[in-house]
């Protein structure tokens, strides 16, 4: 479950697998269902080497196979693009408590918490050094 959880909190900014996950303080994570689809898009497209229009374990890297069997509904051994982004989208549906389709900071937060693991912090913008006299 936390694996399936971090994994489609790719487009929420949570650590997880290739393809279905943005590094934990990646640049602007996905908040809304549009942007889920379309994240999942581009990491399909890019993660498809043959352009078969389906990912296999070797495709997605070291933990392909495990996400291969946690998604593939259809048992046929890969992942067709409208499994991989229902299985984000359950995630994303999971994450956003009060089903806005947009994930506060909050609910990343609690996500992120019910994962083990504490929420990225924003980077705080440089302060300004007091210039001498």
């Amino acid at each position: 479950m936390k694996t399936s959880i971090l994994a489609a909190m790719a487009f929420a900014g949570l650590a997880a697998a290739p393809l279905l996950a943005q590094p934990a303080g990646g640049p602007n994570p996905p908040s809304t269902r549009a942007e889920v689809e379309q994240n999942m898009q581009q990491r399909f497209a890019a993660r498809d080497a043959n352009h078969d229009g389906f990912l296999t374990p070797d495709e997605l890297g070291e933990r392909g196979a495990m996400m291969i069997e946690r998604a593939d509904t259809d048992h046929d051994g890969k992942l067709s693009l409208a499994e991989a982004t229902a299985a984000a989208l359950a995630r994303f549906d999971r994450a956003d408590t009060n089903h806005d389709g947009t994930l506060s900071d909050e609910e990343r937060a609690a996500a992120m918490a019910a994962m083990g693991q504490s929420a990225p912090q924003p980077t705080p913008a440089p302060q300004a050094q007091p210039q001498p006299n």
